[in-house]
């Protein structure tokens, strides 16, 4: 199997980022539901008195939809934010998988739950977020609660989508990729080639901690990426930039979202305040995506004296030391295409005839729960009239000079005053290939959206299969060539079938009726593998009810799965999955170790991770489920070796017979980490092979003791981890008729247990040693 059907669908189907996503009952946007939290008065009060804490208290959680009322006990809850954290109306984080490891609540760990303690409309940051979905860029799910605590009414919050791997998860069909949260002074210049640089910038929040902060991937905690990206991006020559970035960045997005921010006034984000973003490195595109977030401070806010609806879009940056922003600006095609982006925000989608509509309705939904929200006047004295008129009238205090649709209305007014509209040559974007593995003989559908701001006269295809002679073809947008609908700015063709395995080079034009033209990628090509040709590594055996056949090195009986490297070569597994989800090949990324040949590891699968490097963040499933090996993101995530498993029995393990090749059958008895022949099956070593180990446990010296017979015999003698990794050759002899004692120094080795393998003719017996 190269790849499983349902997730080559799902994987197809979420690798462009403005795509729509499901309901969610958690962020119903056409009704305010309710939140209901229960936590102990002395841990309420615990909460409210050391406000710069993160522990999270534990809590009964409801949410009632007024249909249905779901209840989640043992549940988190802490304060969140940053300045938040010292108001009277605070911020709130709930998570569902503190207490319970693994927990979700309608596919998502955590909430956040935002007071909007110092907006009288109390929709800013809900707006912000419609706008940014609805211009394309990656989606943010929110929605309007009511938040009570102990069944007293604390106010009307905005419910947001917690920015985690579920969400990568869901938005870019993966979450191998890092993702980091960058808060105050992250401005993206250049601190050295060293990563512990960047790793040493602390945050400026009331928590601390660093400024790049690395959400996953913790273990690897490696920024090599990310300073990559800012080596390119503060290093690279102007006249050379375009073609280095966009090979580790999404540039078009990011000037997407720039656009975005000075449209809404958002100016506690990256250009000016250096502050609330995150970046996330798409696996599949190997490039990192720029999204901004806590956008509450938008649409007229101010704490800084400055007119945002005046301030120029073309010096909207507080100083020099933007260079994500300076730089790109002074790139005439990116500086064009950034005055386009935001010509179309303010015609648009932020174009008061049409987003004055969509406030009045945000506005009539949340009216009742609003007036009844006693906590608003607590921090800045805002009273039910000030949240009537916040959305129309100036001036409600200090530090909203704007009502909502006044400062849209104004900033429309200026922007269209200074805008410097020239023609851009056309955007190129998205593209997606099916399959995304092909094999020879099949069809390759391609596709990409290219759109300009006049109309797109001819998108073309070259491709290549050896990178030297190339064929130009031309792509249609007609609704006939799996191209979606016709006129939808998706183009599309089908090539020809590789005749070999290999790999299809490929890059695209598009003309605009200017005969303005762009090429993506803007240099190089695109390259897609033809043909999987997996590694011989194999799900070799695992035991999903381990009651006492093998500990681990915490002396707990987990479950383990076992690989085996069935080649010569050895074989590096960091960049490879394993998982009990073939929906999910990227569950668990394998420990960054090399597997050489002829070698096993065993892998705990106990769910969890914190206890090593081999344990996985799941556990198998006695009752029967499956498991699954994975390639990495590059080529896919394509099937390596697959098996789905009914009910299991204690302590019965089940492997292949041969290693690797064979079937997948009840083996004779467990073999953790070695040749499944190793027990149930003596006999057939030959008659009186023994090993024992005479001094067990072992101080310094361990004294081996081999038998051999009836004949003289060629033994080789290994001392093997647990996960079966070797440790040391004890040595390979042709040992003639009898008993034969070897002593191995164990001095160098920490305590602990371990396995002496003795391999008789290719047959083998296994003994546990304790190291004291």
């Amino acid at each position: 199997m190269k790849y499983p059907f349902a997730f080559l669908l799902l994987l197809s189907a979420l690798c462009s980022q403005s795509q729509s996503l499901p309901f969610n009952p958690l962020f119903d946007e056409s009704k305010v539901n309710s939140i209901y939290i229960t936590i102990h008065e002395d841990s309420l009060l615990q909460l409210y008195t050391d406000v710069t804490s993160n522990h999270e208290y534990n809590v009964i959680f409801i949410y009632d939809d007024g249909i249905q009322r779901d209840t989640l006990e043992n549940t988190g809850f802490r304060l969140r934010g940053n300045s938040s954290r010292y108001s009277a109306k605070k911020s709130f984080k709930v998570s569902f998988n503190t207490y319970d490891n693994g927990r979700k609540y309608e596919g998502h760990e955590k909430l956040n739950l935002n007071g909007s303690h110092n907006d009288p409309s109390m929709i800013r940051e809900k707006l912000y977020y419609d706008a940014w979905n609805k211009f394309g860029l990656t989606a943010r799910r929110s929605s309007f609660v009511r938040l009570y605590v102990n069944e007293f009414y604390y106010g009307l919050y905005t419910n947001i989508e917690e920015m985690d791997e579920i969400w990568c998860k869901e938005r870019f069909g993966d979450n191998s990729g890092n993702l980091y949260k960058c808060t105050y002074p992250t401005d993206l210049t250049y601190e050295g080639s060293d990563q512990e640089d960047y790793k040493s910038i602390e945050s400026s929040s009331v928590t601390g901690g660093r400024a790049y902060d690395l959400q996953n991937n913790e273990s690897g905690d490696d920024y090599t990426d990310l300073v990559n990206f800012i080596t390119i991006l503060n290093q690279t020559p102007i006249s050379e930039l375009p073609c280095a970035l966009e090979k580790v960045f999404d540039a078009d997005a990011f000037l997407k979202a720039y656009a975005m921010d000075v449209a809404s006034g958002n100016w506690d984000d990256y250009a000016f305040n250096k502050n609330n973003y995150y970046l996330y490195h798409d696996p599949f595109t190997d490039q990192i995506v720029y999204i901004a977030y806590d956008c509450d401070n938008t649409f007229g806010v101010d704490w800084i004296g400055i007119d945002w609806t005046t301030r120029s879009v073309y010096e909207w940056e507080n100083s020099s030391e933007r260079p994500l922003v300076t730089r790109l600006m002074e790139i005439p095609q990116y500086r064009d295409r950034y005055s386009y982006y935001l010509n179309e925000l303010v015609n648009n989608i932020l174009n008061p005839s049409i987003i004055d509509m969509h406030i009045d309705s945000m506005k009539d939904l949340i009216t009742p729960a609003a007036l009844e929200d006693d906590f608003k006047v607590f921090d800045y004295g805002y009273t039910d009239e000030d949240f009537l008129n916040s959305f129309n009238t100036n001036e409600i205090d200090g530090h909203t000079p704007y009502g909502v649709k006044n400062f849209i209305a104004a900033f429309k007014t200026n922007a269209q005053s200074e805008l410097v509209l020239n023609n851009i040559s056309p955007v190129i974007r998205e593209e997606d290939h099916l399959p995304v593995l092909p094999e020879t003989g099949e069809d390759i559908f391609i596709t990409v959206t290219s759109f300009d701001d006049v109309s797109v006269s001819s998108v073309k295809i070259y491709f290549s299969f050896d990178s030297v002679q190339y064929t130009m073809a031309t792509m249609f947008d007609d609704g006939q060539h799996n191209d979606g609908s016709a006129a939808d700015a998706i183009y599309g063709i089908q090539l020809e079938p590789a005749t070999a395995n290999g790999f299809l080079y490929y890059h695209i034009q598009s003309t605009d009726n200017t005969n303005l033209t762009s090429r993506f990628p803007v240099c190089g090509d695109f390259r897609t593998k033809i043909g999987f040709e997996p590694p011989p590594l194999f799900i070799n055996e695992f035991l999903a009810a381990n009651d006492n056949v093998i500990s681990d090195e915490n002396g707990e009986f987990a479950d383990y799965v076992e690989l085996y490297n069935a080649g010569a070569d050895a074989i590096y597994l960091g960049n490879k999955y394993l998982s009990d989800d073939f929906l999910n090949p990227s569950k668990w990324r394998l420990p960054a170790v090399t597997l050489n040949g002829n070698e096993y590891i065993l892998l705990w699968t106990d769910n969890d991770s914190e206890e090593g490097f081999n344990h996985a963040d799941f556990s198998l499933n006695a009752d029967g489920e499956q498991i699954g090996l994975f390639s990495s993101a590059s080529e896919y995530f394509a099937a390596i070796d697959t098996f789905t498993f009914g009910l299991q029995s204690a302590n019965v393990s089940v492997g292949r017979l041969p290693n690797g090749e064979g079937p997948f059958i009840i083996l004779p008895g467990p073999t953790p980490g070695f040749d499944n022949y190793a027990v149930g099956v003596t006999e057939e070593v030959s008659a009186g092979n023994s090993l024992e180990i005479l001094s067990n446990p072992s101080s310094g010296m361990a004294m081996i003791q081999v038998v051999c017979k009836p004949s003289e015999q060629l033994v080789t003698l290994q001392l093997c981890s647990l996960q079966g990794l070797t440790l040391k050759e004890l040595g390979s002899l042709t040992l003639p008729k009898g008993t034969h004692t070897f002593s191995v120094n164990t001095t160098d080795l920490p305590a602990g247990l371990y396995l002496v393998k003795a391999n008789f003719n290719e047959k083998v017996l296994v003994k546990k040693l304790v190291v004291q």
